[in-house]
């Protein structure tokens, strides 16, 4: 009897110190890599919105030759008023918003509500609404469509939050020439805009120099000079406003863990507590599978492959203390350790559970 009494010891511990590794290794791999990508988030939408500072995989210009005195830039005040958010979609990339767009200028050498465009996006359409002129000063207030691709940073889903940036662009005359000087006063969005599933926290304006790589073949142009034109962007800074989608999409994966937890209330040879761990990892893969058609395809791991993952994980190890508890009970005839291994694992399973996806939580946000 003693003999038995160590071996189900032995057998307990050795559980316990698995249980323990998996859900530390998990919360701690899980939650540095979404608050590494929490940062880095956030550093990417500073230098967005910085005009001093050139975003990371971007073509950096020239600012000594971009300063330069021998160049007197004509000023264009540019300011958006954005009127509607149409759609966002973070499965196919894009998003598409409504805004007023105007110009300020002097002189008739120039037209730039003629030679703008959006970067990266499309512009749908661009009516004039309004011009005026009074001597060499000119106005002119365009209502544009545009819809913009967008890849979003869906590591964090359904606890993200992104920078959706409006970028327009001078087409004809480079920096040198032309130069937007924001409007940051009338500058705004409309209390009406609504982003489905965000909420908006944050509005910035900057305009920043735009190089490109080359000269475009400009014969004009010298052989090492970059095209560089002036951008005025437009950001905003949404987020999720609470929890709702999180659950939304986690209830059917937490109510299987859950079903799966109640095999250790039956006795431990019960022959209906192998069928419900065998029935909870099902409906989990299938919670799974609904979730992941939400998302694009992207090589990454994300916040929701992580919830997923460490919940199938953890229906599968029920399954396995199901094994281990029905061996102790009927090939080692001991009840009691068994009932142990189950009391003791339940409260193990519950801890490492709920103590991994508050850590997964707490990362994120």
């Amino acid at each position: 009897m003693e003999h038995h009494d160590k071996n189900s010891g032995s057998i307990l511990m050795l559980w316990l110190m698995l249980l323990i590794a998996f859900y530390v290794s998990a919360g701690y791999l899980a939650s540095s890599g979404l608050y590494a990508d929490k940062i880095a988030s956030e550093v990417r939408h500073m230098e967005r919105i910085d005009p001093d500072k050139t975003e990371k995989g971007k073509t950096a210009p020239d600012y000594r030759y971009l300063n330069g005195e021998q160049y007197k830039s004509q000023k264009v005040e540019v300011g958006m008023y954005v009127d509607r958010i149409e759609t966002i979609s973070t499965k196919e990339t894009l998003w598409t918003v409504d805004f007023y767009l105007w110009f300020k200028w002097v002189g008739d050498e120039i037209n730039p509500g003629e030679s703008f465009h959006v970067v990266d996006g499309e512009v749908l359409s661009k009516p004039l609404v309004r011009s005026s002129s009074e001597g060499d000063n000119h106005y002119a207030l365009y209502k544009v469509a545009a819809r913009i691709t967008k890849m979003f940073d869906i590591t964090r889903y359904p606890l993200d939050n992104h920078q959706l940036t409006i970028r327009v662009e001078e087409s004809d005359h480079q920096w040198k020439v032309l130069q937007y000087v924001p409007d940051f006063k009338e500058t705004t969005y409309s209390s009406r805009v609504n982003v489905p599933g965000y909420m908006i926290h944050s509005s910035d304006l900057v305009n920043k120099p735009h190089a490109y790589k080359s000269s475009r073949g400009d014969p004009l142009a010298p052989q090492a000079e970059k095209a560089v034109y002036t951008q005025l962007t437009y950001a905003l800074g949404i987020e999720r406003p609470d929890w709702g989608l999180y659950f939304k999409m986690f209830q059917g994966l937490f109510a299987s863990v859950a079903i799966a937890f109640l095999a250790f209330l039956l006795v431990p040879a019960a022959d209906d507590r192998i069928s419900l761990g065998v029935g909870a990892f099902f409906a989990a893969m299938a919670n799974a599978y609904i979730n992941l058609a939400e998302l694009p395809g992207v090589g990454r791991v994300t916040l929701t492959d992580m919830v997923n993952g460490i919940g199938m994980v953890t229906i599968l190890l029920t399954i396995f203390a199901t094994i281990i508890s029905t061996h102790i009970a009927e090939s080692k005839g001991d009840v009691k350790h068994a009932r142990a291994f189950d009391r003791i694992s339940l409260v193990l399973f519950i801890v490492g559970f709920v103590g991994v996806n508050v850590a997964i939580v707490v990362a994120a946000t």
